[in-house]
């Protein structure tokens, strides 16, 4: 009985055997690519932002914040089946993109949405008037605007 126990805990222990790998396997077979700008230097801010934030923008409306650091990702992504022109054959669309933007205001609280339209204006921003003001506090207010031929509004800022 004893050479059974034995025989079963290391069958079982075989069982949970971890192997670990080169991480760059971890990448293989992925249809994602995921780019990330930020104007934050702790990697640990970082990291814990992309799982949590505090609010969400949609639920903002109305609000003046005074923004100090942002953090943008663009995610691309493999189309399972491409966009093709029935006419000519010719690919239209093999990706998608998706955005997210993270605020992180003056007392230190986060903001997020995946609006890509705040995001595309938020990045504007960025390049118009650059890193070093955001990173001395730019005061915006979340806004709605009415979207071009839809009765939809999308999420927005203006510079205050």
């Amino acid at each position: 009985m004893t050479k059974e126990k034995e025989v079963n805990t290391n069958e079982r222990k075989e069982e949970l055997t971890l192997q670990v790998n080169d991480v760059n396997n971890l990448m293989v077979g992925r249809k994602s690519e995921v780019k990330t700008f930020t104007t934050i230097e702790d990697p640990k801010m970082i990291f814990n932002l992309q799982n949590e934030c505090d609010e969400k923008l949609n639920e903002c409306v109305g609000e003046k914040l005074r923004i100090k650091d942002v953090l943008i990702k663009v995610i691309e992504k493999e189309l399972d089946e491409p966009e093709v022109d029935s006419e000519t054959g010719e690919i239209i669309r093999d990706k998608e993109y998706s955005k997210i933007c993270i605020l992180i205001d003056d007392a230190g609280k986060s903001y997020v949405t995946a609006s890509k339209m705040f995001t595309n204006r938020m990045i504007q921003m960025i390049e118009m008037f650059g890193i070093p003001k955001i990173k001395e506090g730019i005061v915006i207010e979340i806004t709605k605007v009415s979207v071009k031929n839809s009765p939809n509004k999308a999420l927005s800022f203006d510079i205050i």
